[in-house]
């Protein structure tokens, strides 16, 4: 079988993995998510800030092992991606490429609530979301800023989130179908 990776890609709290996952059920595929790779959210702010002033090179989007990743896969790949083709490791795979646009009051609210669900009952869950609102002042609002003017104009399709996640997978499904210009 033929490899096809198709790439989701947005801010936090957009739906990629709720996304991801359902794409992957429906095509019998498996998910690949960047972060599970990705080296920056390990940077101290100092350094994400230097980054972004630096214009956000995306050759230091560094993911090691991502590529190989994906290469060890067949069939269909659902790559849950911040950056998209954008990635110096992964772009060139890239078959198809979405971009999840959802309002940043709605992606900020979904991220907490996932934050909330993993720190439920953890002394230390108040100190968790106030870092989180903190980064997001320093330099997280500027990174998304640079997503949404770089990375978004190489997506084949842009699919709005702000909708259950059914009606989400059948809107995307569509663009795939599109994309491929076959029914997926």
């Amino acid at each position: 079988m033929t490899r096809r990776v198709i790439a989701l890609s947005g801010p936090p709290g957009a739906g990629k993995s709720t996304l991801a996952r359902g794409i992957a059920a429906h095509l019998g595929g498996v998910v690949v998510q960047y972060d599970d790779f990705e080296i920056i959210t390990r940077w101290p702010p100092a350094q994400v800030i230097a980054w972004l002033d630096a214009g956000a090179p995306m050759e230091a989007a560094v993911a090691p092992g991502l590529r190989e990743a994906v290469l060890a896969l067949d069939g269909v790949v659902v790559l849950e991606t911040p950056i998209g083709r954008m990635c110096p490791v992964t772009g060139g795979l890239i078959d198809a490429s979405i971009w999840l646009e959802c309002p940043d009051d709605l992606a900020l609210a979904r991220k907490l609530s996932a934050l909330a669900r993993s720190g439920a009952g953890d002394a230390g869950f108040a100190d968790m979301i106030a870092g989180w609102l903190e980064a997001y002042e320093m330099f997280t609002r500027r990174a998304l800023l640079m997503q949404r003017t770089r990375v978004k104009p190489t997506a084949d399709s842009e699919v709005l989130t702000a909708f259950a996640a059914d009606i989400v997978l059948s809107r995307t499904l569509i663009a795939l179908d599109a994309i491929f210009d076959v029914k997926i």
